[in-house]
């Protein structure tokens, strides 16, 4: 069993980091800080922080938000993309 399936908590802050996506691109890194504090002062911090690490230098400086963030997108699924297949 790993953390995410064993513990709620740590679920919670995990998928609130998915979360950041649908954020308004101006507000991602307000959002970030914020769970990153969270997650901090959380009993599962010793466990979280490699998560925060790896997000951090993967997620906020490789990958800039401007390149996942689809707070501004009209699409919010792929449902669209595949309406317009044809067969």
């Amino acid at each position: 069993m790993n953390l995410y399936e064993t513990d709620n908590e740590a679920r919670q802050f995990l998928r609130a980091f998915i979360c950041l996506a649908i954020l308004p691109i101006d507000r991602i890194n307000e959002g970030y800080a914020i769970l990153k504090q969270k997650v901090e002062v959380s009993l599962q911090a010793i466990e979280l922080i490699p998560f925060i690490i790896y997000f951090e230098n993967e997620w906020m400086n490789v990958f800039k938000p401007s390149t996942w963030s689809v707070g501004k997108s009209t699409w919010r699924t792929n449902n669209y993309a595949e309406s317009k297949i044809v067969f």
